[in-house]
């Protein structure tokens, strides 16, 4: 959940010269086990960028971040249990990407990252990106009803500090030049009807956890001054949840209760 405070600085440590979308759906049964469709596409500029970086870093091949063996290595980076599919290449207008499909039995031993994979190699830290950030977790539960709740565990968002920072507001034209475009999806859609959920980003039977349009935030030019006239922890909340091109879901646990399908 940390990713938009990481988009507003820099994530363009890895994508440096150009955009990414991403789009990730969890899919899961009652018993644990299900699907996660993973669609990510960068824009021309940002993977030569990537590619470049991955060739510093001494990296023995060259980096291709949209291979199918790169891919293939994402399953274990999400968790024991976790196996690779299919995927597929894709190419949209300005940029290209993969479709991958992964298979799990656990859904608790998942380990959800909220953003695009570093090259191979390569290791960062810097406060606006971590190869080894915190990811988002989950557990379930089932009630004596028979409904099954899926609970998301969400890393402390750090973002609202960063944003409200003095002189935050001057990296915008920088954020604009490097990120344009830059788009992240994150939902989850359990087998079965939802009974209920804390999330209140609900499309049929997907929930989004998080999204993040970043043309649109960037369009809001007052939000970083609202951000930094912010006295209290909920005055930064609402103006987050009060921003274009955001849903973001701000607790620490996200519920969605559900009646498996028969």
């Amino acid at each position: 959940m940390r990713l938009l405070g990481r988009c507003v600085l820099l994530l363009g440590a890895v994508t440096g010269a150009g955009c990414f979308q991403m789009t990730t759906v969890l899919k899961v049964k009652a018993d644990g086990s299900g699907t996660l469709e993973h669609r990510m596409v960068y824009s021309a500029r940002a993977l030569a960028q990537m590619r470049s970086l991955g060739g510093r870093a001494g990296a023995p091949q060259p980096v291709d971040p949209l291979s199918e063996a790169q891919a293939r290595t994402l399953a274990a980076a999400i968790g024991p249990g976790v196996s690779y599919v299919t995927s597929t290449p894709i190419s949209i207008a300005g940029g290209q990407g993969r479709d991958v499909t992964f298979a799990f039995s656990d859904v608790t031993q998942l380990r959800i990252s909220t953003q695009p994979a570093a090259p191979p190699g390569m290791s960062i830290n810097t406060p606006a990106f971590k190869t080894d950030a915190e990811t988002v977790t989950f557990s379930l539960t089932h009630d004596p009803n028979g409904n099954t709740v899926l609970h998301i565990h969400v890393p402390e968002p750090n973002f609202l500090d960063a944003l409200g920072k003095k002189g935050a507001a001057s990296q915008i034209p920088m954020i604009k030049t490097l990120l344009g475009g830059a788009h992240v999806l994150l939902m989850v859609q359990p087998e079965g009807a939802i009974v209920r959920t804390s999330s209140p980003y609900v499309d049929g039977s997907r929930v989004t956890l998080l999204e993040v349009d970043l043309d649109e935030v960037l369009k809001d030019e007052a939000l970083i001054a609202r951000l930094q006239a912010a006295t209290t922890q909920e005055e930064a909340v609402a103006a987050v949840r009060a921003a274009a091109g955001v849903k973001i879901n701000l607790d620490r646990e996200i519920t969605v209760e559900f009646t498996p399908a028969k």
